[in-house]
């Protein structure tokens, strides 16, 4: 026999929602190549539970077949159409969004996002735009400073660097320099990369999204085979050998 746990009706309800959001998000999608031709009607749910009040919180015991004296709460849902479906669900999230299923966080900070209507990080974001304080809404039990790591770093595993071609310039009164070409190098403005030639310090002299130059250290010339390492952000290094 199941244990019958007390619960909250704040607890009930929010887990209603989410799941009511997801029927929703469906039937958004299914709109797209199919329109929706039906109405889902009303829905009302009759619980019968036994409350009790603890001077604080009023929890709820599900009565069990055959108990008598139990309490009847209703939670009733009115109809929503196919206009009403589309009118407050955006369009299905695009490639490049993150899902909250894909950022490395617990299980428990996922489930408290998702009851505040957050289900990606372009969500989390929308709301950071207009200054929604999410920390008083969750009760500030979310590492906000964490959870942006964790967006940034999963952010950075959908575009990591990729590098197409190494080759030697010569900057304007730096002396010899080593030019990297490719895609999503430089792409945190506020980070500075830091490179590594044959296990000696370099200066990076400019960086950009396709592009990075490296100044050679006086004294460290190239070998036949060199060892170049760069850090481009916190969550992207990379090593690579360039032969001359």
């Amino acid at each position: 026999m199941t244990d019958n746990t007390a619960w909250q009706l704040e607890d009930f309800v929010d887990s209603l929602v989410v799941e009511l959001d997801k029927t929703r998000e469906t039937l958004a999608v299914k709109a797209v190549n199919k329109p929706l031709s039906y109405t889902v009607k009303e829905l009302a749910l009759d619980l019968n539970t036994f409350p009790s009040y603890d001077g604080e919180q009023i929890r709820f015991l599900t009565a069990q077949p055959g108990q008598e004296g139990a309490s009847k709460v209703t939670i009733s849902l009115n109809s929503i159409t196919d206009q009403q479906v589309r009118a407050t669900t955006k369009l299905p999230r695009g490639t490049t969004d993150v899902t909250i299923d894909q950022i490395d966080v617990d299980q428990e900070t996922r489930k408290k996002l998702r009851k505040l209507g957050v289900s990606s990080v372009d969500d989390l974001e929308q709301l950071q735009e207009r200054d929604v304080d999410l920390g008083q809404v969750s009760g500030n039990d979310i590492d906000y400073t964490m959870l942006a790591k964790k967006i940034q770093k999963s952010r950075r595993n959908q575009s990591p660097p990729t590098i197409g071609a190494v080759s030697l310039s010569v900057a304007d009164d730096d002396g010899p320099c080593l030019l990297i070409e490719g895609r999503h190098l430089g792409v945190d403005p506020a980070f500075q990369p830091v490179a590594v030639v044959n296990e000696v310090l370099a200066d990076v002299l400019a960086t950009s999204d396709r592009e990075l130059l490296i100044q050679l250290a006086p004294g460290n010339a190239l070998r036949a085979d060199n060892d170049v390492v760069v850090a481009f952000d916190q969550y992207a290094v990379v090593k690579v050998n360039v032969r001359t």
